[in-house]
């Protein structure tokens, strides 16, 4: 049914001239990153956006929306602002979308963001980008199964992939991926990137030094870039020889300066990044030329060896791993953790080697068997598994994990209402001697009434931390 009353007319003439006001004063600020603007005034979200300084409300504008995984939006619109700035975007990103949150929660709180800007903004609906951090990646991914019209996608560590819609979508679309030589991401990418390809898509990734981090200012550039030269492709955006040239010399710099610092292996990664991507665009040649002084280098020759080497040793164990675990927790195995331990001694060892493509299978190795445990530890809670079970996952959770509370909770919590005050105690000391402090969580591990007010928890707080909640007992040196 259309309302037509003359007081809905008006509260819609209300709303219109409230939008195009808040629009007009965000316009007067230009050039500058302004943060903790609202959705609207029925909800607590809010957004940081970037106008580049030539912003006029005449045009229709490219806009790329960012989403950080713990809603740090003025930051990330800041480390997005100068490519921005640069290539003519505008910026938008929330300060609401959350790790601790679902995707579809998430992708609740982009899509009222996306419509607030769309109704506020002169946005060119053929230009429409996303890009995001680890969840902030998956609502990126995942964002155009609602809004089929964005044009191109940048994620950084995860990517959410669905076959049948990707079937579906506009093959055109750009994906742009950023994975950490450091992170299992630098897996997880190729083989998920390989699924895009099989579909017809022509995605890219670019591989940078940060573990679970946004890549450099310079890096997210050149990702931009990427959507910059398909609108050209695309006729989406006029030809700019001025603009191909400053996009091509800026990724070939970051390929010189890996060059200079004897990265040969990685520059050469790059510069066959950017054949593909400038291959529309008469750069083949200049690529080529560089890509065959750079095999000419014997570092080059010896640092090929030294990662296909690696290569080889990082997929033999990435499939051991998960066989080996999966046995060991089916049999309960508590016998086996010592060679575990033995395993993350050799993890170690990889990661102080000095040849850097052992040292990154090493931290690869690392964030793989602690990212595998975790989930696992999940599917055994939800599935109310054994006791035995989830304290030997706990217990192993510590031995990937030595520094992470998350495990010693755990065990402390389990073993307290098994009634083995022995292992709950000694995995406290354990986590006490990782450095952590938190007295207040000690006393809040859930199960652990009785312990937490025995002399024995009490006073091994005090010994570590200098203070405990019971019983003040002086503590002898």
């Amino acid at each position: 049914m259309k309302i037509t009353s003359p007081i809905y007319s008006k509260l819609l003439f209300l709303l219109f001239l409230s939008q195009s006001l808040f629009a007009q004063e965000l316009s007067l600020i230009k050039g500058a990153v302004v943060d903790s603007l609202p959705i609207n005034d029925s909800i607590s979200e809010s957004f940081a956006m970037y106008l580049p300084r030539n912003y006029s409300a005449d045009k229709n504008w490219p806009i790329v929306f960012v989403f950080d995984n713990e809603g740090r939006g003025i930051n990330v619109a800041r480390l997005f602002s100068i490519a921005a700035e640069d290539q003519g975007y505008l910026l938008v990103a929330s300060n609401n979308v959350s790790k601790e949150d679902s995707l579809i929660t998430n992708l609740e709180i982009a899509s009222r963001l996306v419509e607030k800007i769309s109704l506020n903004f002169p946005i060119d609906a053929n230009r429409v980008y996303t890009a995001g951090l680890k969840e902030g990646a998956l609502v990126a991914s995942a964002l155009p199964v609602v809004y089929p019209k964005i044009k191109g996608v940048l994620v950084v560590e995860y990517v959410w992939l669905n076959k049948d819609f990707l079937n579906k979508a506009n093959k055109k679309r750009t994906i742009v991926g950023f994975a950490g030589y450091k992170s299992d991401s630098y897996n997880n990418f190729n083989e998920s990137f390989n699924l895009y390809k099989i579909l017809d898509y022509d995605p890219l990734i670019y591989n940078y030094e940060d573990e679970h981090k946004w890549p450099s200012v310079r890096l997210i550039s050149h990702g931009l870039g990427s959507f910059t030269l398909q609108a050209m492709l695309d006729g989406n955006q006029p030809k700019d020889a001025e603009m191909i040239n400053s996009l091509f010399e800026s990724e070939l710099e970051t390929a010189q300066s890996w060059r200079r610092q004897l990265n040969f292996y990685k520059a050469y990664e790059l510069l066959e990044l950017m054949r593909d991507k400038y291959k529309y665009f008469d750069k083949k040649s200049e690529i080529r030329d560089l890509q065959r002084e750079i095999r000419r280098e014997s570092i080059y020759k010896e640092q090929r060896s030294q990662y296909n080497s690696a290569k080889i040793k990082e997929q033999n164990l990435r499939y051991q791993y998960p066989l080996l675990l999966e046995e060991d927790l089916a049999a309960n195995n508590f016998e086996n953790i010592g060679w575990w331990v033995q395993q993350v001694k050799e993890i170690d060892s990889l990661k102080n080697s000095k040849i850097v493509a052992e040292a990154e299978v090493g931290y690869r190795l690392e964030d793989y068997l602690q990212t595998y445990i975790k989930e696992r530890f999940k599917d055994l809670k939800m599935t109310k598994a054994g006791i035995d079970s989830l304290i030997l996952i706990s217990i192993l959770r510590t031995v990937f994990d030595k520094e992470n509370p998350a495990g010693y909770f755990s065990i402390i919590s389990l073993s307290a209402q098994d009634g083995d005050y022995y292992t709950a105690m000694l995995y406290l000391e354990d986590l006490l001697k990782t450095g952590y402090k938190n007295l207040e969580q000690l006393y809040d591990i859930p199960g652990t009434l009785d312990l937490k007010l025995s002399p024995e928890f009490n006073e091994l707080l005090k010994k570590y931390l200098g203070e405990s909640k019971y019983y003040n007992i002086p503590i002898e040196n």
